[in-house]
């Protein structure tokens, strides 16, 4: 497949009389709606979790809000436009064979409708509403069409959209590509092909946003934790006294190999093996609603322990007031390094740690406390809606009466965030063992 050198390659002056009266309406329905204070916004098309969220985010800040999305995977189909009909009829042995071009042309539809329908449009690095030149990324052509209409783009990471391997292999002694059992199966893996997509995405959005180990493969991006969770749907459940009964550690993989759960399992096993009272309880492939009631049981959940960051089931566990055990590399990992409640802990750690948590080292009680209130803090739906207005007010170029607007609504959502509970992190950053990158 051919990929083009640049996206400067791309010209908007060899568009279609139809396109080109589509982004000039779009342009003038964008340049109406900003005047007047009413901004659209759309979240797309990566089927991540958190997209109908973040969309809310949006709304808290007065703007008009929704979810896109072409597929679906078994976590959740919650989202505000789920046209998984579409690659449907793509997908089709009947219809594709006979109709090639229906499903290029049902995205183009879809992307017209929302040009003309949002000011201001948020995608994941791997792929945007239109077809893509590249195996993972931006159709260059979408992203210049949207600059041509004058919205305001914005990129964001979730892992594999940006993970190449010889950066991650350069990371520490643990870290995802060690035991990727298939190289490029998952992730986007090849440098050049990132490099690609991330200069071409560079040149044209308003701002590329990672976070975490993210941060990395994006260069020049914009540090900020954008998973909302909304902890008043996950009600606090805490963790109750264990007195004569097992530890109870939960474990929801998507991926094992990229989670570290055979470290986790070697450790379990060998505590069992010792006499030691701890059951592992385990989800894989199953809905969110059965993982969250999983981790409702838990005295303590595990999240990952190679990839040096913690994922969404972090959160949603520290949401429930469970306590959490991850491996974080660096204290740049943590939104608030100082008060962070995650108990550290990496594959050489594991079984020390939660040998420490059976004996009771560790007050978990409070540990799940104290997660609850960081997530409330700093993850909430208001605590991530208010970043985003800042990110909008540094960035977007609004008018002055959407700056205004913002403004108001960031300091509102500000001013009612809960504070921190106190506490150091319960296992020192000074305690976290240094990687070595692999040669």
């Amino acid at each position: 497949m051919h990929y083009p050198t640049t996206v400067a390659t791309h010209q908007l002056s060899g568009l279609r009389w139809d396109t080109a009266r589509v982004i000039a309406l779009a342009r003038f329905l964008t340049r109406i709606r900003l005047r007047r204070g009413r901004v659209r916004s759309l979240w797309g098309t990566t089927p991540i979790l958190t997209l109908p969220l973040l969309a809310r985010c949006d709304r808290l800040l007065g703007f008009r809000s929704h979810s896109l999305v072409f597929v679906t995977y078994y976590i959740s189909r919650a989202f505000d436009f789920n046209l998984r009909f579409i690659d449907r009829i793509a997908l089709s042995r009947y219809v594709r064979p006979r109709f090639p071009r229906a499903y290029s042309q049902l995205r183009r539809a879809v992307f017209y409708w929302a040009l003309l329908r949002y000011d201001v449009f948020h995608y994941f690095y791997d792929r945007g509403i239109l077809e893509s030149p590249y195996r993972i990324g931006i159709s260059p052509e979408e992203l210049l069409l949207l600059r041509a209409a004058g919205k305001r783009i914005y990129t964001y990471a979730y892992g594999a959209d940006v993970r190449v391997r010889d950066i991650t292999l350069q990371l520490g002694t643990y870290s995802l590509c060690r035991d990727c059992p298939e190289p490029r199966k998952f992730c986007i893996c090849d440098s050049s092909e990132a490099e690609l997509n991330v200069s071409n995405i560079r040149s044209l959005v308003t701002a590329m946003v990672a976070m975490g180990d993210m941060i990395a493969y994006v260069p020049g991006c914009r540090n900020m934790h954008y998973w909302p969770i909304d902890p008043a749907h996950l009600a606090y459940r805490g963790v109750e006294p264990r007195a004569d009964r097992p530890l109870r550690v939960a474990h929801a993989p998507n991926h094992a190999h990229f989670k570290g759960t055979r470290y986790l399992e070697a450790a379990v096993e060998r505590l069992q093996a010792e006499g030691y009272a701890i059951e592992l309880l385990r989800a894989e492939g199953v809905p969110n609603e059965e993982v969250i009631e999983l981790f409702s049981t838990a005295d303590l959940v595990a999240d990952q322990f190679i990839a040096g960051f913690h994922g969404y089931t972090a959160l949603e566990a520290m949401s429930l007031g469970k306590p959490v055990l991850c491996y974080l590399r660096t204290p740049h990992m943590a939104i608030d390094p100082g008060h962070c409640p995650i108990i550290n802990a990496d594959p050489t750690t594991l079984y020390d740690v939660l040998k420490l948590c059976i004996e009771g080292a560790l007050d978990l009680i409070d540990l799940g406390r104290r997660s609850r209130r960081y997530v409330e803090r700093y993850y909430s739906v208001e605590a991530v809606a208010a970043r985003m207005g800042r990110l909008y007010l540094e960035t977007a170029d609004f008018p002055s009466k959407v700056q205004r607007q913002l403004a108001r609504s960031v300091e509102r959502l500000e001013a009612a965030l809960p504070p921190v509970m106190p506490g150091v992190p319960p296992v020192p950053w000074a305690s976290v063992p240094a990687c070595v990158p692999i040669a």
